[in-house]
């Protein structure tokens, strides 16, 4: 008995030992797996919405119909792209192709080795078929580093059936004026966000700027003046009763969703949802000229920029290139105008001949955002500095104080 017991004891320890291994996860494979013979694999990844994902998704796949051998994999990764491709092209991961949502981040990210030079890659043929302003918005240093899907500029959008004759008046003291005497009963003649993205065109149009072309720093020296106009000029907008002319995003944006706004300046890219808004009566021009000196506005135009880890592998980088001028070809870039987006391209036939006509005049009056991390690291501090102003500090001293900070930078 006690022999046949002990046997059985045996078999239950062994048994248990079995159903434990069977319990335990098959360890995931330390190597990258090997890509299919004749095949090859990329990564994609962008911080769009939803809406631009599935534009992107539908391009691939028209891509991948004429190149059967190659598979691209697209990757969204939202607000947190940058960190998360910095960290991952550090560690020598992917993606091979990434679309930067700011192309503001070129500069840091170039200075850092995380981006392909792609000048010798790119034929002068290819870039003398985008906006010039397009171009410049992918160099950094004198060396391209990548392509623009799409761009973005503000613009003044208007509810077209309020001027059946024809367009709000295009300088700023005669819009002002009717923005003036259609505010009342409830309706807003002109909401203007007085955030620094939407309020520095204007400074060149004063005669100023922050940096010289040399990168020196030239607030509170050779601009002074033109910068003490411009914000003086801000100021008595935001005093204004008879506008909505504050540094408050959400109180502007209330009033345009409310349907009481007549005028408004907001990105281009937002063209689908003021259609959604308004429907056809959606008007849009360029901002108007300044009446105190009779100078355009030149604003900052805003890119999405298609770059290549410098880290892929040779035939990674070869289809992530040939792929990055696919997206920027007159077949991609007619999906994305249809779809609304403001492209990049001047040879294609518009989905709508007057709205991206206008779109066109506006990148052409702006220049492209600089991608000196010189510029971008002070940008907080000069929305700081017209936030200020706006708010009531006395305004020389608010344009030392800011030349200080960022001096001692």
């Amino acid at each position: 008995m006690k022999r046949r017991g002990l046997t059985l004891l045996i078999l239950l320890l062994w048994l248990a030992g079995c159903a434990s291994t069977a319990r335990e996860p098959t360890p995931a494979p330390t190597t990258t797996p090997a890509q299919p013979e004749g095949r090859t694999v990329i990564t994609f990844w962008h911080g769009e919405s939803n809406a631009i994902d599935q534009l992107l998704q539908q391009l691939i796949i028209d891509y991948q119909r004429d190149h059967p051998n190659i598979e691209v994999q697209v990757v969204g990764h939202g607000a947190s792209l940058f960190e998360d491709y910095r960290r991952a092209v550090l560690a020598g991961g992917a993606p091979d192709l990434v679309l930067l949502t700011e192309n503001r981040w070129i500069g840091g990210l170039a200075d850092q080795r995380l981006l392909s030079d792609l000048s010798s890659d790119i034929d002068a043929k290819t870039l003398a078929e985008l906006a010039p302003v397009a171009v410049d918005s992918g160099r950094y240093a004198g060396r391209l580093y990548g392509l623009p899907l799409s761009l973005n500029v503000p613009v003044l959008y208007y509810r077209a059936n309020v001027f059946p004759s024809g367009a709000p008046p295009n300088t700023t003291d005669d819009l002002l004026q009717v923005a003036r005497s259609l505010s009342g009963s409830g309706q807003v003649g002109l909401a203007y966000n007085l955030a620094l993205y939407f309020t520095e065109p204007y400074l060149a149009a004063w005669g100023g700027q922050f940096y010289d072309a040399d990168n020196n720093l030239v607030l509170a020296t050779s601009s002074y003046t033109a910068t003490a106009n411009w914000l003086g000029w801000l100021r008595d907008l935001a005093f204004d009763p008879a506008l909505l002319a504050r540094n408050d995003h959400r109180a502007v944006s209330q009033a345009v969703q409310s349907g009481s706004t007549v005028m408004t300046i907001d990105w281009a890219r937002n063209i689908p949802d003021y259609r959604q808004l308004w429907g056809d009566n959606t008007g849009i021009q360029p901002l108007p000229r300044l009446s105190q000196t009779g100078q355009a506005p030149v604003p900052l135009v805003r890119s999405n920029i298609l770059a290549l880890n410098p880290r892929s592998q040779p035939d990674q980088h070869m289809v992530a290139l040939d792929l990055m001028r696919y997206l920027v070809s007159a077949t991609s870039q007619t999906t994305l105008r249809e779809a609304g987006l403001p492209t990049v391209r001047r040879d294609l036939p518009a989905a709508d001949d007057t709205l991206q006509t206008i779109i066109d005049q506006a990148v052409d009056q702006g220049r492209a955002w600089p991608t000196s991390p010189l510029f971008n690291t002070s940008w907080d501090d000069l929305a700081t500095m017209v936030r200020s102003v706006i708010n009531g500090q006395p305004i020389d001293d608010t344009i030392l104080s800011t030349e200080r900070r960022l001096r001692t930078r």
